[in-house]
């Protein structure tokens, strides 16, 4: 008798603990970011933003467009490569550096697709004092690909040197 209530016990806590859990669906895919009053998974999607940065570990800002990041810091520029401010790192979806612009202040190695921007980057401007970044690119059943971007350089076109939408992570120095 002791050892069948023991069992419904355990059974009963189990059931308890695997009802408790989060469904697939909800859980976090990538970077959490706020925007517009919410936490979106930027592995997940922007929604409508055109602009993320991380301002520190775990600081991570979305906004609707490039005036509203503008705004918000007051560093107001062209929408262009002059935006990306000193200390920061900036990724463009497109060339000239046009389209979503992801961009970090901290260093780090950071895993594009768990910001919703794998195989997307096709320019760059790294405005940082003494350190670049490092792309890399998953090969599989290779070694991995590595482009270095050296600090205070612009990079208006990746396609020049072979890189358009093929980078699958950054190492921000």
């Amino acid at each position: 008798m002791r050892s069948l209530k023991a069992a419904v016990l355990a059974a009963t806590m189990i059931g308890t603990f695997l009802s408790s859990e989060a469904p697939a669906s909800a859980a976090t895919v990538g970077i959490p970011a706020s925007y517009g009053g919410t936490t979106i998974d930027l592995g997940k999607g922007w929604k409508d933003a055109q602009v993320c940065a991380e301002f520190a570990v775990g600081d991570v800002r979305c906004f609707r467009t490039p005036q509203d990041f503008a705004a918000a810091t007051g560093e107001f520029g062209i929408a262009a490569a002059e935006d990306c401010k000193y200390t920061w790192v900036c990724l463009w979806e497109d060339i000239d550096h046009t389209g979503r612009r992801l961009q970090w202040n901290a260093s780090g190695t950071k895993k594009l697709a768990d910001w919703g921007f794998r195989d997307k980057a096709s320019s760059a401007a790294l405005h940082r004092p003494q350190s670049g970044a490092t792309l890399v690119n998953y090969v599989t059943a290779l070694p991995d690909q590595h482009a270095y971007l050296a600090a205070n350089r612009i990079y208006p076109d990746f396609r020049i040197f072979g890189w358009n939408d093929k980078a699958d992570e950054i190492q921000v120095g």
